[in-house]
């Protein structure tokens, strides 16, 4: 008599073989998980991918010497001795610039000395320059003598230029009624000498050209 084979099996026995339902949820499983990686690296990149957030604007640079671009006349303590004549011929019309010196010119032998002026120059005032006391110096050679107008000198601080115009204004008292001062006006590093020969009223328009 033929034996049949059983179409069941004892529970928890293995035989090899699988069932047709099984097969499908291993097939689905095995296309799910691989669907569920693809689409979390899709994810991801997209992520990776995103702009990133817009940085804090950067502070906008500070212009330290905002204005000296502008058309306003440049501070006294830019100019030299030259520049600060031509000023006051803008405001002084009878000034005219007589000479700018340097290291072997200077009078006085202190341009750029320790301390002393760096930049020198010397102006005619025509109010006063063709009076016969202000030629009382050109027989030894000084045209550029105070008398004539005065002098402009620029030094390297506002302390060296307090300093010599105090000496000045110093000797000018200690000489007493033997002299008639000059005047001085200071602004800053910048010291101007007028001749004494103009008014109280006319050598008042250099301390405001340098104000």
């Amino acid at each position: 008599m033929p034996i049949q084979a059983s179409a069941t099996h004892p529970a928890g026995s293995h035989t090899g073989a699988t069932h047709p339902g099984t097969l499908r949820a291993l097939t689905l499983r095995a296309l799910t998980l691989p669907a569920v990686a693809v689409l979390l690296s899709a994810a991801a990149a997209a992520c990776s991918s995103a702009p990133p957030a817009a940085a804090p604007p950067a502070p906008a640079a500070v212009n330290s010497q905002a204005g000296s671009s502008s058309g306003t006349s440049r501070p006294l303590a830019a100019l030299d001795a030259a520049a600060v004549t031509q000023q006051l011929i803008r405001v002084i019309p009878s000034v005219k610039l007589t000479v700018t010196y340097d290291g072997t010119t200077d009078p006085n032998g202190k341009l750029g000395r320790p301390h002393q002026y760096v930049s020198k120059s010397a102006f005619d005032d025509t109010r006063v320059s063709g009076l016969p006391k202000a030629k009382e110096d050109e027989s030894r050679g000084r045209r550029d003598s105070i008398s004539y107008g005065g002098t402009v000198e620029i030094f390297a601080t506002p302390e060296d230029a307090r300093a010599w115009a105090d000496y000045i204004d110093q000797g000018q008292q200690a000489m007493g009624s033997l002299l008639t001062p000059d005047y001085i006006f200071r602004n800053g590093t910048v010291v101007v000498r007028v001749s004494h020969l103009l008014t109280t009223e006319q050598a008042s328009a250099y301390g405001r050209a340098i104000a």
